[in-house]
């Protein structure tokens, strides 16, 4: 087997400007191209800013837009840098020496050798010729702080995903800074004075003070805030492009669209996304990747996921002549003409076999929302159909139910984003859930959370009855005399109880806006089902009840990002369904990226944060135990765990990202073990809360974070592989002896695997994969990696092998079996491949290490 992408370096430049050597890389045809986008690097001597004479040593790093320079090679924030933007020219002055003239200074540099010096001459006059932006234009806060370490004063200011530190407000427009800080990799945290906080990352921490409190809070806020924006725009973009197709427009194919027609599934570049904004809201509704975070659920970006432009276009583009197809370079009229044509007119598309025949187009319709076909679906919805056409079944009477009812949320989503304001009509819900009456059982009511068991002699049975915007209860059916009852509008939470909580075996709770908790109860778990429906179905907005299906907790709380103050909430396993204003977005509390909770709760998902008021009155305690317990538990399967954007467990991504980084050339890496004593208070850190752990070289060894990885994957519950029935048919089909019968057995027992253990399992192998890559260095082939992997995964003691060979198969098939067509290729961050470039030349060795592309 291949070892992998091999980088070959045909001539040597001592400034190691990538540009300027051949390179030739076998094996991964793409793995060229990124490379040649990493920065520019290498070292110069600089004179001091006062115009002394003896030169500095400093590392240098250009990119298309600074030239930054650093004390040391391995520092990542630099001393200086300087926008290309603001150099007026490049001078050489003999000697292997040139000048930046800049607005506000001039800068002498002399290169090591006469090729360096004219590698980075010939980039810098270049740039100078073609770049001439300066100013930034997303600024979203900006100010001054004193900076506590060195003690300093600097102009700071947020600019998208950055923040950029000046050492005065002349000095950002005069295009000198300081350095910049990638947010995505940042975390703010409260300092020692009540003036002061940190901003930590991997490498570094920074402490600033400002003048006030409220000045801090206003600080605060703004650097979460680009955290989170950071965060979810990253994500999102690197999600929905792992899919080839959804890389080039789905209309011009431009590279790395940003843009979306969430509605006719098809990812777009900037100016196709205009010309789909002109056909309207109702043809076309288009958003941005990076712009509008709260649009993308997680089931949308499943659409996109799963569809992608190349399906999407087998239905829009099946028949474009050559001749009309629309290239990058097309001008405004030209797009416009064409995605009109195209989407409107339905000039290029594939008709539905079914065309023209109503009733059938409808019950196909029905038949699809049910099955995992969403391009069935998507050339139903635009070939006729009526999207709110009659299931026939009382219970789901449209197909945005049924697909509900079916368990498809993916198509749900596309239908959601289907349905037109301006046509659609509100189905009349069945009469029979309108109103309810029936007897059930009920305790006497509270004014604190219910903790304590109740048995069947502390309830009561009553007359229930709902109806004309009143839930009330009677002694009997017979009674006239209300025992007690509310508004449904007074009904600010429901919440439905595990069974067997009780003496009665199903029951649920009702909050009321005075702050009292009403019990209820029955044996009978389809009388309680339909007590829920009917509660929710008055109590929630239409909006959200529409959508929402079976819950374990549903109403409303203070929440600042909501219309008037005022969120609708209904929580479903681990999917927090939420309504803040016109929509509803769906987040999956799992996948949160913080989750804070000092009397007011605060998560920040991709969509942004979001903020639940403190609340005295008991409903709120219950939705902070919910919302903590739906949100991942270090002591539970890995479907259960805390989980990155992609569905991998923290502890995972955050101990393979640290290996990669930091161990892929370290001896017997994985076989060695590290201190039990750090190993043992490391896992407790990530079963306590992953998502707070930050693991920094200086704190951990590789060897601590990959004995800590190995525990936790042995002493998870249940395993990777769900389960020893399912160890056992692993075990099984590697006793095959014919290798395509095998690799197939495999493909299915990982199809079978449920979601997070599949993406587990892959994220692990492709990290094996990039390990066994560098084995001449660290020692681990594959099969020192099934050695120790195999007893791991399948939690054996080792004495059977067959756990080994497993684990070794996985590797060597690893594209096969995964169903990836080039292993190292763009990947998300808890699966980065390293790359080693090694050139020796009169006994020196230079070596450039771990790059993330």
């Amino acid at each position: 087997m291949s070892r992998g992408p091999r980088v070959e370096l045909t001539r040597y430049d001592p400034f190691l400007v990538f540009d300027s050597i051949d390179i030739r890389c076998t094996g991964f045809p793409d793995f060229t191209e990124d490379f040649r986008q990493i920065v520019k690097a290498g070292w110069l001597e600089k004179t001091p800013p006062k115009g002394g004479k003896i030169y500095q040593r400093r590392w240098v790093q250009l990119d298309s837009e600074y030239l930054r320079y650093f004390q040391t090679i391995k520092e990542v924030y630099s001393k200086r840098m300087v926008s290309l933007g603001s150099v007026d020219k490049v001078v050489s002055v003999g000697d292997s020496r040139f000048e930046l003239h800049s607005q506000s200074r001039t800068f002498l540099f002399r290169a090591e050798s006469t090729r360096a010096y004219l590698s980075i001459y010939f980039f810098l006059t270049l740039q100078n010729v073609y770049y001439t932006s300066l100013l930034f234009v997303n600024i979203s806060f900006e100010g001054y702080m004193e900076m506590l370490s060195p003690r300093t004063k600097v102009y700071t200011l947020i600019n998208k995903d950055k923040l950029f530190l000046f050492r005065s407000h002349e000095e950002y427009f005069q295009g000198v800074g300081i350095t910049d800080i990638d947010m995505r990799m940042a975390n703010v945290r409260d300092g020692e004075n009540k003036r002061s906080f940190t901003l930590t990352t991997p490498y570094r921490a920074f402490s600033f003070m400002v003048d006030s409190e409220s000045e801090k809070q206003r600080w605060s806020e703004a650097l979460k805030e680009c955290v989170s924006r950071a965060l979810s725009c990253d994500g999102l973009c690197e999600s929905i492009w792992r899919v080839p197709s959804n890389r080039m427009c789905a209309d011009c194919s431009s590279s790395m669209p940003e843009w979306a027609s969430v509605n006719l599934c098809v990812l777009l570049c900037e100016k196709c996304a205009g010309a789909h904004r002109s056909l309207g809201q109702n043809v076309s509704k288009v958003r941005s990747l990076k712009l509008d975070e709260r649009v993308w659920t997680d089931d949308l970006i499943r659409v996109f996921l799963l569809l992608g432009n190349g399906k999407a276009n087998q239905f829009w583009g099946a028949n474009i002549p050559p001749s009309e197809s629309l290239c990058s370079s097309a001008h405004s009229e030209q797009r416009l003409e064409h995605i009109t044509a195209k989407y409107k007119d339905g000039k290029y598309r594939k008709y539905h076999t079914l065309y023209g025949q109503q009733e059938a187009l409808n019950k196909a319709l029905c038949s699809a929302v049910q099955s995992g076909d969403l391009l069935e679906t998507l050339s139903l919805l635009n070939c006729g159909v009526d999207i709110n056409c009659n299931t026939g079944i009382p219970e789901f009477p449209t197909p945005l139910s049924l697909a509900k009812r079916s368990g498809q949320t993916v198509q749900a989503e596309l239908l959601m984003q289907n349905l037109n304001s301006e046509s659609f009509t509100p189905v009349d819900k069945d009469a029979s859930i309108r109103s309810q009456s029936g007897y059930l059982f009920k305790t006497a009511s509270s004014a604190k959370p219910i903790t304590d068991h109740k048995t069947k002699t502390d309830f009561s049975q009553r007359w229930c009855s709902l109806g004309d915007g009143m839930f009330s209860y009677f002694k009997s059916e017979q009674s006239h005399h209300k025992c007690g009852g509310m508004k449904t509008s007074e009904i600010i939470c429901l919440s439905v109880n595990s069974p067997g909580k009780h003496g009665y075996e199903h029951t649920f709770e009702l909050y009321s806006e005075e702050g009292r908790v009403y019990l209820f109860g029955s044996d009978d778990g389809s009388i309680i089902k339909n007590w829920i429906q009917a509660i929710a179905m008055a109590v929630l907005p239409p909006a959200l009840f529409d959508v929402c299906g079976t819950c374990d907790r549903l109403g409303r709380l203070r929440c600042t990002e909501g219309n008037h103050g005022i969120g609708w909430f209904c929580l479903s396993g681990f999917k927090l369904q939420v309504l803040l204003e016109d929509n509803v977005q769906i987040i999956d509390l799992r996948k949160l990226l913080t989750l804070s909770d000092a009397g007011s709760m605060v998560l920040v998902w991709r969509g942004g944060p979001l903020h639940l008021l403190a609340d005295r009155r008991p409903h709120f305690v219950g939705w902070q135990t919910f919302i903590q317990q739906r949100s991942g538990a270090g002591d539970q399967p890995l479907s259960q765990q805390q989980l990155t954007d992609l569905g991998v467990p923290v502890i995972i991504d955050r101990c393979l990202d640290h290996v990669t980084r930091y161990g892929l050339m370290s001896s017997g890496i994985y076989r060695k073990n590290g201190v039990n004593s750090h190993v043992t208070k490391l896992l407790e850190r990530f079963q306590n809360d992953a998502r707070s752990v930050t693991l920094l070289e200086s704190d951990y060894s590789v060897d601590d974070v990959a004995s800590t990885l190995k525990r936790f994957l042995r002493e998870v519950k249940d395993g990777v592989f769900n389960g020893q029935e399912n160890n056992d048919n692993w075990l099984r089909a590697a006793g095959l002896e014919n290798r395509a019968e095998k690799i197939k057995r495999y493909q299915i027992l990982l199809s079978n695997l449920p979601d997070v253990n599949r993406e587990t399992l892959k994220a692990l192998i492709h990290h094996l994969v990039c390990v066994q890559h560098l084995s001449d260095e660290n020692q681990m082939t594959i099969r020192n990696l099934g050695i120790v992997f195999g007893p791991t995964l399948f939690h054996t003691d080792g004495t059977d092998v067959t756990g080994s060979q497993v684990v070794e198969e996985l590797i060597q098939n690893y594209c096969s079996i995964f169903n990836v067509s080039q292993p190292l290729s763009r990947t998300p961050s808890s699966t980065i491949c390293a790359v080693y470039l090694e050139k020796k030349t009169e006994g020196a060795e230079v070596l450039v290490q771990v790059f993330r592309f």
